[in-house]
């Protein structure tokens, strides 16, 4: 059957589903998904615009409610720049891990309890699922929307 693994933050207790992101929960069907779009997005985005291809936050250069795909302002999506605030860079800095259904407690730290987190990264689980901003982010990004329930599809507008 195989290993299934999750994308974790260890310190604020938050995880990604990758079935939301269209991707398998073995390492080799997360390998060039959006999976790593989301890890960028929480890990490796600066939280602030300072130039051209940075994500967006307040110009909202990308998003589907632009009237004018060459003019330099657009209507700004309040609710997606609250998102977006609240997301990118959101896990820049903190202990991130990927964990297993198998792990044991001496995969990592003693004090983070490798065992249980897996367990802990579900909907009757005690940690935080951070996926629906971190899809909202990519959607609006990449310009398409994640479909379907359970494991689902992106679909480019």
């Amino acid at each position: 059957m195989g290993q299934y693994w999750k994308p974790v933050n260890l310190d604020k207790h938050e995880y990604i589903s990758p079935h939301k992101l269209g991707s398998g929960l073995k390492l080799g069907e997360q390998l060039g998904t959006h999976v790593g779009s989301a890890l960028i997005v929480l890990c490796a985005a600066m939280p602030e615009c300072r130039g051209g291809g940075d994500f967006d936050l307040d110009s909202n250069f990308h998003g589907p409610e632009r009237t004018d795909a060459h003019c330099g302002s657009a209507p700004v999506n309040e609710d997606y720049n609250e998102v977006a605030k609240r997301t990118i860079g959101r896990w820049a800095g903190d202990r991130i891990a990927l964990v297993g259904d198998y792990a044991k407690n001496s995969d990592l730290k003693p004090k983070d309890k490798a065992s249980e987190i897996y367990r802990n990264c579900s909907e009757e689980g005690t940690w935080t699922d951070v996926t629906e901003d971190v899809c909202r982010v990519i959607e609006h990004e990449c310009q398409g929307t994640f479909q379907g329930e359970g494991w689902r599809d992106f679909v480019y507008s």
